[in-house]
């Protein structure tokens, strides 16, 4: 099951910059209640280049959303967390993200399962299985939303404190480093994996959305927020990335270094 011709189309418009307001995700949006589970693979033509791109993809996008899980956690643990936005969005990363972990390892398994050769006489065709559609109907799984845009500018409901500017500063580094990794995918030629391309436009809507949410956070720090420091330890999931120590720790907008996917 390829990507369409025009969802191809509009791949590099929907990855170039976040949108605007919230939208629906382009994969796995919510399901049928009253329908049964019917998983459908997803196929591609694929050489082993496009294969080496995944597996590329999947060893980072897959342990850096697992620490996002365990930065969220941490954070929600820690009894200097304060902000009931940065809890709301913690909570949600651990649904959300939980999800797609499993939507990358199905990615996986589905790689490693032979080709399906199809004959077609003069020649033979094949397509790899590269991911699995209808989990989130397999699991019931319906998207937490983050905080709305208004939600940082409206009553806080509690005072903003700097364990609430250490995990916003941390996890905009953090989410910066999955933007790159997901548009890294797209420009790369050998990618052609439509499941993980319409994938990232989901993490690239999703996660500018936070960025923009907890610099709204950061902003309403009583404090200097500059001043509240970021132990790169606090960033995880970046390990072999060059993304934490760079020296942007100490900024409330912290943008990572130039990766290399």
């Amino acid at each position: 099951m390829p990507l369409p011709i025009l969802a191809r189309l509009g791949l590099a418009a929907a990855l170039a910059m976040p949108l605007a307001g919230p939208a629906r995700a382009a994969i796995e949006d919510g399901y049928d209640p009253g329908g049964a589970p019917v998983p459908t693979t997803w196929f591609e033509r694929m050489d082993a280049a496009a294969r080496q791109a995944d597996r590329d993809y999947l060893a980072g996008m897959r342990p850096h959303h697992a620490g996002a899980l365990t930065m969220s956690e941490a954070y929600l643990a820690d009894p200097a967390a304060s902000s009931p936005i940065l809890k709301a969005l913690a909570q949600a990363i651990i649904r959300n993200q939980r999800f797609e972990i499993g939507l990358l390892d199905e990615v996986s398994r589905n790689l490693d399962r032979p080709p399906l050769v199809v004959n077609l006489g003069l020649t033979r065709l094949s397509l790899q299985p590269v991911a699995t559609e209808g989990m989130a109907q397999i699991q019931r799984f319906i998207r937490t939303p983050i905080p709305g845009p208004a939600a940082a500018l409206a009553d806080p409901g509690a005072p903003v404190t700097a364990r609430d500017v250490q995990f916003a500063k941390g996890m905009i580094v953090h989410h910066q480093a999955a933007l790159e990794m997901a548009r890294a995918y797209h420009a790369n030629r050998a990618a052609r994996n439509g499941f993980l391309a319409l994938m990232n436009i989901d993490i690239i809507t999703d996660q500018s959305q936070e960025i923009a949410l907890m610099q709204r956070v950061i902003a309403a720090y009583p404090g200097n927020p500059d001043s509240v420091p970021l132990d790169p330890s606090m960033i995880h999931g970046m390990e072999g990335m060059g993304m934490a120590g760079t020296g942007h720790e100490g900024h409330s907008n912290p943008a990572p270094a130039p990766h290399r996917h």
